[in-house]
């Protein structure tokens, strides 16, 4: 068996990990590394095989509570301080019953229709965007509108004031970078959150004695079978929305253009044809993986995988981006076919996790890739594809930035 050297924290890796994880899904599917956070260590395995990863996205020997196994300590430690409870006390960080309990109170104010009903105000918020784009000479596809779109409506569901709505799209993207190559960052992002935290507790106070028709009100105001959400709760909650809220949509647009660009022939029949808006969103969210690795998980007892003996306590990294270019599972898959039938991708997640979000963050896409390519039909990338940066970040791929001209 060759012997596969990973390194998921480097430039090279995240500017490209598809070769990495090619060699690992052919001679090392579960491969065992190290994460090192400053003087943190962790056992840790890396799953790249669709079978395997659908398989462990439903495995109840994985947790996604790390109180389970780590003391309050060693949680601040690996991750956000004294801040912890207020960022990871959500139905993203929780196993069940508790995780059952609080995805249902989201799911109160969540709900399809309510997605359904924002179809015009997504619209209305996307042609402001392009006739912003319109009057000027170059454009940054990235700032310009696929990161401002789902801010702005994640913000107007919250019910963020207008006036406050610059303020929450820094704290947001701040938020959202979850990599620290050193202890200033680490400390900026602590302050991030701390800000984020006073500003979202003003706002519940106010929302508690006066509530609108928003996300924060309905939230503040959830019951299911005579149960809340405790503070740590709300916040974690209200913390988890904002990223979850604008992440996947920003680089679904952003990395789905960016194929687009690389495969003009695919995007000649997408302008051609916009009826296959829907399966080449599915393809863009399955080749360009907006996701790259599933959130936190631990391994509650011995493991036995493909040979290998994950020990309990090991924290499991599940790759998306792995799985969903799984040629034994999909045909052709490095191939980027905006065509593809059937295609069960793992972007969004897989069982009791599975993205709530996923039928706002396709709508989204669905509407303002329509419009952008009616409005500027004549798009095209204005730097090499060499020139493009993708972001550090653990879990998410985006793109850092995509000047594009008219």
């Amino acid at each position: 068996m060759n012997e596969v050297s990973i390194d998921i924290y480097s430039k090279s890796y995240q500017q490209n990990p598809y070769p990495t994880l090619t060699d690992l899904r052919k001679h090392d599917p579960v491969h065992s590394f190290t994460v090192q956070r400053g003087e943190y260590k962790q056992e840790s395995w890396l799953i790249s095989r669709y079978k395997d990863v659908s398989a462990l996205f439903a495995d109840l020997r994985l947790s996604k509570e790390p109180t389970k196994l780590m003391t309050e300590e060693e949680i601040k430690q690996r991750a956000y301080g004294e801040e912890s409870g207020y960022v990871m006390n959500n139905m993203l960080s929780t196993d069940p019953p508790d995780h059952k309990r609080l995805r249902m109170l989201v799911h109160k104010v969540f709900t399809p229709s309510m997605i359904e009903n924002l179809r015009g105000r997504i619209t209305e918020i996307t042609n402001e965007l392009l006739d912003e784009m319109e009057k000027k000479e170059q454009c940054d596809l990235i700032n310009d509108f696929a990161f401002p779109l789902p801010i702005t409506v994640i913000s107007e569901m919250m019910g963020i004031p207008a006036e406050d709505r610059e303020r929450f799209r820094v704290w947001s993207e701040n938020a959202s970078n979850d990599e620290f190559d050193s202890k200033e960052e680490f400390e900026n992002w602590q302050e991030y959150i701390r800000d984020f935290l006073d500003y979202m507790k003003k706002l519940v106070k106010i929302r508690s004695e006066n509530p609108q028709d928003d996300i924060i009100s309905h939230l503040v105001q959830a019951e299911e079978d005579g149960d809340k959400l405790s503070e740590e709760e709300l916040y974690s909650t209200l913390f988890l929305l904002v990223v979850a809220g604008h992440e996947t949509t920003v680089n679904l647009i952003g990395n789905g253009m960016f194929a687009l660009f690389q495969h003009p022939e695919q995007l000649t029949k997408l302008k051609n044809n916009q009826d296959l808006m829907p399966t080449a969103i599915e393809e863009m969210l399955r080749y360009t993986n907006p996701v790259e690795f599933a959130t936190f998980r631990m391994a509650l007892e011995d493991i036995d995988l493909h040979d290998k003996q994950i020990k309990k306590g090991d924290y499991i990294y599940l790759s998306i981006a792995g799985a969903n270019r799984d040629p034994e599972f999909f045909e052709n898959a490095d191939v980027f076919d905006i065509t593809r039938e059937n295609n069960k991708h793992l972007a969004f997640g897989y069982g009791i996790h599975f993205c709530l979000g996923a039928p706002l963050a396709r709508l989204e896409a669905d509407i303002a890739l329509r419009a952008l390519l009616n409005r500027f039909p004549n798009l095209a990338l204005a730097v090499e594809e060499k020139d493009i940066r993708w972001r550090n970040s653990e879990i998410f791929r985006g793109i850092t930035s995509l000047p594009v001209q008219k």
